[in-house]
Protein backbone atom coordinates (compact mmCIF):
# COMPACT_ATOMS: atom_id res chain seq x y z
CA UNK A 1 0.00 0.00 0.00
CA UNK A 2 0.89 3.58 -0.83
CA UNK A 3 2.28 5.65 1.45
CA UNK A 4 1.22 9.00 0.55
CA UNK A 5 -1.99 8.43 1.97
CA UNK A 6 -0.16 9.17 5.27
CA UNK A 7 1.71 11.88 4.24
CA UNK A 8 -0.52 14.02 2.10
CA UNK A 9 0.10 17.34 1.33
CA UNK A 10 -1.90 19.66 4.07
CA UNK A 11 -4.10 21.55 2.71
CA UNK A 12 -5.22 25.21 3.35
CA UNK A 13 -8.47 24.53 5.17
CA UNK A 14 -6.12 21.65 7.36
CA UNK A 15 -3.02 23.76 8.08
CA UNK A 16 -5.32 26.35 9.41
CA UNK A 17 -7.29 24.55 11.69
CA UNK A 18 -4.09 22.99 12.82
CA UNK A 19 -2.23 26.52 13.62
CA UNK A 20 -5.73 27.05 15.91
CA UNK A 21 -5.20 24.14 17.34
CA UNK A 22 -1.94 24.79 18.47
CA UNK A 23 -2.43 28.12 19.41
CA UNK A 24 -5.42 27.46 21.88
CA UNK A 25 -3.00 24.81 23.60
CA UNK A 26 -0.52 27.12 23.42
CA UNK A 27 1.99 25.44 21.29
CA UNK A 28 3.15 28.58 19.60
CA UNK A 29 6.21 27.11 17.54
CA UNK A 30 3.88 24.77 16.35
CA UNK A 31 1.52 27.56 15.67
CA UNK A 32 3.52 29.14 13.64
CA UNK A 33 4.81 26.49 11.67
CA UNK A 34 1.33 25.39 10.40
CA UNK A 35 0.19 29.50 9.68
CA UNK A 36 3.18 29.33 7.71
CA UNK A 37 1.96 26.58 5.64
CA UNK A 38 -1.22 27.69 5.45
CA UNK A 39 0.06 31.62 4.29
CA UNK A 40 2.63 29.84 1.18
CA UNK A 41 -0.70 27.88 0.42
CA UNK A 42 -2.66 31.04 0.33
CA UNK A 43 -0.57 33.25 -1.69
CA UNK A 44 -0.99 31.16 -4.64
CA UNK A 45 -4.34 30.99 -4.14
CA UNK A 46 -5.25 34.83 -3.94
CA UNK A 47 -4.41 38.34 -5.03
CA UNK A 48 -1.24 39.79 -2.80
CA UNK A 49 -3.82 42.16 -1.09
CA UNK A 50 -6.70 40.17 -0.58
CA UNK A 51 -8.66 40.67 2.70
CA UNK A 52 -8.13 36.86 3.14
CA UNK A 53 -4.16 37.00 2.87
CA UNK A 54 -4.28 39.72 5.35
CA UNK A 55 -6.35 37.41 7.94
CA UNK A 56 -3.57 34.45 7.50
CA UNK A 57 -0.68 37.59 8.00
CA UNK A 58 -3.05 38.75 11.15
CA UNK A 59 -3.26 35.02 12.90
CA UNK A 60 0.47 34.37 11.44
CA UNK A 61 1.66 37.51 13.43
CA UNK A 62 -0.11 36.40 16.45
CA UNK A 63 1.63 33.20 16.60
CA UNK A 64 4.99 34.65 15.92
CA UNK A 65 4.38 37.13 18.79
CA UNK A 66 3.35 34.54 21.05
CA UNK A 67 6.25 32.46 20.26
CA UNK A 68 9.13 35.13 21.28
CA UNK A 69 7.22 36.14 24.68
CA UNK A 70 7.70 32.52 25.56
CA UNK A 71 11.15 32.46 23.92
CA UNK A 72 12.29 35.99 25.44
CA UNK A 73 11.00 34.45 29.14
CA UNK A 74 12.95 31.23 28.74
CA UNK A 75 15.98 33.10 27.63
CA UNK A 76 15.36 36.80 29.37
CA UNK A 77 17.66 37.63 32.19
CA UNK A 78 17.52 36.68 36.16
CA UNK A 79 14.93 39.35 37.86
CA UNK A 80 16.54 42.15 39.66
CA UNK A 81 16.91 41.70 43.28
CA UNK A 82 15.52 44.28 46.03
CA UNK A 83 12.10 44.62 44.85
CA UNK A 84 10.25 47.22 46.98
CA UNK A 85 7.90 45.18 49.50
CA UNK A 86 4.69 47.13 49.50
CA UNK A 87 4.44 46.22 45.48
CA UNK A 88 2.51 43.46 44.56
CA UNK A 89 4.52 40.44 42.09
CA UNK A 90 4.80 41.35 38.78
CA UNK A 91 4.97 38.94 35.74
CA UNK A 92 8.10 38.22 33.37
CA UNK A 93 9.25 40.14 30.94
CA UNK A 94 6.26 39.77 28.38
CA UNK A 95 3.98 39.13 31.07
CA UNK A 96 0.19 38.75 30.32
CA UNK A 97 -2.10 41.51 30.42
CA UNK A 98 -5.56 41.58 32.62
CA UNK A 99 -7.83 38.67 31.23
CA UNK A 100 -10.70 40.86 29.55
CA UNK A 101 -12.42 38.46 27.45
CA UNK A 102 -14.15 36.45 29.83
CA UNK A 103 -12.92 33.22 28.19
CA UNK A 104 -10.63 31.41 30.92
CA UNK A 105 -8.68 29.14 28.15
CA UNK A 106 -7.64 31.50 25.90
CA UNK A 107 -6.02 34.27 28.09
CA UNK A 108 -4.01 34.61 31.19
CA UNK A 109 -4.16 35.91 34.69
CA UNK A 110 -4.20 38.91 36.37
CA UNK A 111 -1.48 41.06 36.43
CA UNK A 112 -0.10 44.27 38.39
CA UNK A 113 -0.97 46.61 36.55
CA UNK A 114 1.82 49.21 37.42
CA UNK A 115 4.09 47.62 39.23
CA UNK A 116 4.77 45.99 36.23
CA UNK A 117 5.99 48.55 34.56
CA UNK A 118 8.35 49.13 37.64
CA UNK A 119 9.68 45.90 37.05
CA UNK A 120 10.33 46.48 33.09
CA UNK A 121 12.39 49.62 33.73
CA UNK A 122 14.26 47.66 36.61
CA UNK A 123 15.15 45.15 35.06
CA UNK A 124 16.17 47.44 31.63
CA UNK A 125 18.24 49.38 34.14
CA UNK A 126 20.24 46.16 36.04
CA UNK A 127 20.70 45.06 32.19
CA UNK A 128 22.29 48.06 31.30
CA UNK A 129 24.64 48.24 34.54
CA UNK A 130 25.72 44.74 33.58
CA UNK A 131 27.06 45.99 30.26
CA UNK A 132 26.52 47.36 27.13
CA UNK A 133 28.70 44.21 25.77
CA UNK A 134 25.40 41.79 26.07
CA UNK A 135 23.00 42.71 23.05
CA UNK A 136 25.77 40.92 20.74
CA UNK A 137 25.29 37.71 22.01
CA UNK A 138 23.45 35.47 19.69
CA UNK A 139 20.69 34.68 22.60
CA UNK A 140 19.61 38.17 23.27
CA UNK A 141 19.95 38.59 19.45
CA UNK A 142 17.18 35.58 18.75
CA UNK A 143 14.34 36.91 20.57
CA UNK A 144 14.97 40.28 19.13
CA UNK A 145 14.33 38.44 15.90
CA UNK A 146 11.33 36.81 16.61
CA UNK A 147 9.93 40.08 17.64
CA UNK A 148 10.64 41.67 14.43
CA UNK A 149 9.72 39.06 12.17
CA UNK A 150 6.30 39.08 14.15
CA UNK A 151 6.10 43.30 13.60
CA UNK A 152 6.80 42.64 10.01
CA UNK A 153 4.06 40.34 9.51
CA UNK A 154 1.85 42.16 11.55
CA UNK A 155 2.68 45.59 9.13
CA UNK A 156 1.59 43.09 6.22
CA UNK A 157 -2.16 42.78 8.05
CA UNK A 158 -2.18 46.18 9.23
CA UNK A 159 -1.15 47.79 5.39
CA UNK A 160 -4.27 45.52 3.79
CA UNK A 161 -5.99 46.36 6.22
CA UNK A 162 -5.90 49.91 5.58
CA UNK A 163 -5.94 49.67 2.43
CA UNK A 164 -9.32 48.31 1.59
CA UNK A 165 -11.01 50.71 5.17
CA UNK A 166 -9.77 53.71 3.01
CA UNK A 167 -10.90 52.55 -0.46
CA UNK A 168 -14.33 51.99 0.72
CA UNK A 169 -14.12 54.93 3.00
CA UNK A 170 -16.74 55.81 5.15
CA UNK A 171 -18.70 52.97 3.79
CA UNK A 172 -15.86 50.02 4.74
CA UNK A 173 -17.63 47.62 6.97
CA UNK A 174 -17.67 47.80 10.56
CA UNK A 175 -16.06 43.83 10.40
CA UNK A 176 -12.90 45.22 8.63
CA UNK A 177 -12.62 48.62 10.56
CA UNK A 178 -12.58 46.52 13.93
CA UNK A 179 -9.64 44.04 11.88
CA UNK A 180 -7.92 47.22 11.40
CA UNK A 181 -8.06 47.91 15.07
CA UNK A 182 -7.09 44.70 16.53
CA UNK A 183 -4.00 44.74 13.84
CA UNK A 184 -3.49 48.35 15.63
CA UNK A 185 -3.33 46.71 19.08
CA UNK A 186 -1.74 43.86 18.12
CA UNK A 187 1.72 45.77 16.35
CA UNK A 188 1.05 47.63 19.61
CA UNK A 189 2.00 44.63 21.96
CA UNK A 190 5.06 43.80 19.62
CA UNK A 191 6.54 47.57 20.67
CA UNK A 192 5.58 47.04 24.30
CA UNK A 193 7.13 43.81 24.64
CA UNK A 194 10.42 45.30 22.61
CA UNK A 195 10.17 48.64 24.96
CA UNK A 196 9.59 50.76 21.96
CA UNK A 197 6.97 52.73 23.93
CA UNK A 198 6.36 55.57 21.76
CA UNK A 199 5.32 53.39 18.89
CA UNK A 200 3.18 51.58 21.20
CA UNK A 201 1.26 54.18 22.27
CA UNK A 202 0.53 55.50 18.52
CA UNK A 203 -0.89 51.73 17.79
CA UNK A 204 -2.65 51.58 20.90
CA UNK A 205 -3.74 54.89 20.04
CA UNK A 206 -5.28 53.59 16.54
CA UNK A 207 -6.31 50.70 17.66
CA UNK A 208 -8.18 52.31 20.55
CA UNK A 209 -9.84 54.72 18.44
CA UNK A 210 -10.85 52.48 16.24
CA UNK A 211 -12.91 50.18 19.11
CA UNK A 212 -13.79 53.01 20.60
CA UNK A 213 -16.23 54.24 17.68
CA UNK A 214 -17.24 50.61 16.58
CA UNK A 215 -18.17 49.09 20.03
CA UNK A 216 -20.18 50.12 23.15
CA UNK A 217 -18.24 51.32 26.53
CA UNK A 218 -19.43 47.70 28.01
CA UNK A 219 -17.29 45.44 25.57
CA UNK A 220 -14.44 43.88 27.07
CA UNK A 221 -12.39 44.11 24.13
CA UNK A 222 -12.48 47.93 24.54
CA UNK A 223 -11.87 47.76 28.33
CA UNK A 224 -8.68 45.80 27.50
CA UNK A 225 -7.56 48.62 24.63
CA UNK A 226 -7.87 51.32 26.97
CA UNK A 227 -6.23 48.98 29.85
CA UNK A 228 -3.41 48.21 27.41
CA UNK A 229 -2.98 52.36 26.33
CA UNK A 230 -3.00 53.16 29.94
CA UNK A 231 -0.17 50.49 30.95
CA UNK A 232 2.51 51.88 27.85
CA UNK A 233 1.61 56.04 29.12
CA UNK A 234 2.65 54.94 32.00
CA UNK A 235 5.40 53.63 31.51
CA UNK A 236 6.22 56.86 29.45
CA UNK A 237 7.18 60.01 31.20
CA UNK A 238 5.16 63.17 31.65
CA UNK A 239 1.92 60.68 30.20
CA UNK A 240 0.66 59.97 33.82
CA UNK A 241 -2.29 61.44 33.39
CA UNK A 242 -3.66 60.09 30.38
CA UNK A 243 -2.61 57.01 31.75
CA UNK A 244 -5.09 57.33 34.70
CA UNK A 245 -7.61 59.24 32.30
CA UNK A 246 -7.97 55.70 30.03
CA UNK A 247 -7.14 53.27 33.16
CA UNK A 248 -10.44 54.75 34.57
CA UNK A 249 -11.80 54.26 30.99
CA UNK A 250 -10.69 50.49 31.30
CA UNK A 251 -12.27 50.43 34.74
CA UNK A 252 -15.52 52.30 33.53
CA UNK A 253 -16.23 49.95 30.68
CA UNK A 254 -15.58 47.06 33.19
CA UNK A 255 -18.22 47.95 35.60
CA UNK A 256 -20.47 48.18 33.02
CA UNK A 257 -20.22 45.39 31.49
CA UNK A 258 -21.42 43.72 35.01
CA UNK A 259 -24.01 46.01 35.38
CA UNK A 260 -25.50 44.52 32.20
CA UNK A 261 -24.99 40.76 33.73
CA UNK A 262 -26.42 41.56 36.89
CA UNK A 263 -29.43 43.30 35.19
CA UNK A 264 -30.18 40.06 32.54
CA UNK A 265 -29.64 37.62 36.21
CA UNK A 266 -32.34 39.29 37.61
CA UNK A 267 -34.63 39.68 34.70
CA UNK A 268 -33.62 36.13 33.30
CA UNK A 269 -32.61 37.23 30.20
CA UNK A 270 -30.20 34.15 29.34
CA UNK A 271 -30.12 31.45 27.28
CA UNK A 272 -31.40 32.55 24.38
CA UNK A 273 -29.81 31.37 20.88
CA UNK A 274 -27.34 33.50 19.12
CA UNK A 275 -29.14 36.36 16.29
CA UNK A 276 -28.15 36.18 12.84
CA UNK A 277 -25.41 38.03 11.26
CA UNK A 278 -27.42 41.35 9.99
CA UNK A 279 -26.41 43.42 6.97
CA UNK A 280 -24.32 45.57 7.75
CA UNK A 281 -25.51 49.06 8.11
CA UNK A 282 -23.88 50.70 5.39
CA UNK A 283 -25.01 47.47 2.69
CA UNK A 284 -21.17 46.53 2.82
CA UNK A 285 -20.55 43.23 4.55
CA UNK A 286 -21.99 41.65 7.61
CA UNK A 287 -21.94 42.79 11.22
CA UNK A 288 -22.77 40.54 14.44
CA UNK A 289 -22.30 40.93 17.95
CA UNK A 290 -19.91 37.92 18.11
CA UNK A 291 -17.75 39.40 15.40
CA UNK A 292 -17.66 42.80 17.25
CA UNK A 293 -16.98 41.90 20.46
CA UNK A 294 -20.75 43.18 21.65
CA UNK A 295 -20.61 40.16 24.21
CA UNK A 296 -24.46 39.52 23.86
CA UNK A 297 -25.63 38.83 27.52
CA UNK A 298 -28.49 37.23 26.34
CA UNK A 299 -26.68 34.30 24.38
CA UNK A 300 -24.82 33.26 28.07
CA UNK A 301 -26.25 30.57 30.70
CA UNK A 302 -26.95 31.62 34.05
CA UNK A 303 -23.66 29.74 35.30
CA UNK A 304 -21.36 31.96 32.60
CA UNK A 305 -22.96 35.12 33.37
CA UNK A 306 -22.83 33.98 37.21
CA UNK A 307 -18.81 32.89 36.25
CA UNK A 308 -18.17 36.28 33.95
CA UNK A 309 -19.43 37.89 37.02
CA UNK A 310 -17.02 36.82 39.54
CA UNK A 311 -13.91 37.43 37.37
CA UNK A 312 -15.42 41.02 36.79
CA UNK A 313 -15.10 41.37 40.58
CA UNK A 314 -11.26 39.97 40.36
CA UNK A 315 -10.42 42.35 37.27
CA UNK A 316 -12.33 45.54 39.34
CA UNK A 317 -11.17 45.15 42.53
CA UNK A 318 -7.17 45.13 40.83
CA UNK A 319 -7.76 47.47 38.20
CA UNK A 320 -9.41 49.92 41.01
CA UNK A 321 -6.85 49.59 43.68
CA UNK A 322 -4.00 50.21 40.73
CA UNK A 323 -5.66 53.23 39.58
CA UNK A 324 -5.80 54.97 43.44
CA UNK A 325 -2.99 54.28 43.92
CA UNK A 326 -0.55 56.12 41.12
CA UNK A 327 -3.20 59.09 42.07
CA UNK A 328 -2.89 59.51 45.24
CA UNK A 329 1.00 58.32 44.81
CA UNK A 330 2.67 59.73 41.88
CA UNK A 331 6.49 58.89 43.15
CA UNK A 332 5.84 55.90 42.35
CA UNK A 333 5.29 57.00 38.76
CA UNK A 334 8.46 58.63 38.93
CA UNK A 335 10.15 56.19 40.03
CA UNK A 336 9.19 53.28 36.88
CA UNK A 337 8.95 56.22 34.52
CA UNK A 338 12.45 57.27 33.98
CA UNK A 339 13.41 57.08 29.98
CA UNK A 340 17.41 56.61 30.05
Amino acid sequence: MSTSSTQEKPTLESAVDNGKRAFALKKFEEAVDHYATALEIAIEKFPEDSIELADLHFTYGKALLENAIANSGVLGKAEPEGENEDEAPATRKGGPFLSFSGDGEDEDGAVDLFAQAAKEVAAADAAQAEGAGEEDDEDDAEPEDDFNAAWEVLEVARSIYDKHAGSASEGAPDALKLKLAEAYISLGDVSLETEKFEQAILDYEEGTKLKDALLPLSSRQLAEAHYKLSMVLDMTSGRLSDAIRHAELALKSLELRKAELGEALEKGEYGKPAPPPAEDVKGKGKASGAVFGADPVSTLSKSAIEAEIKDLDSLLEDLGLKVGRVAIHPSLHKQHSRRS
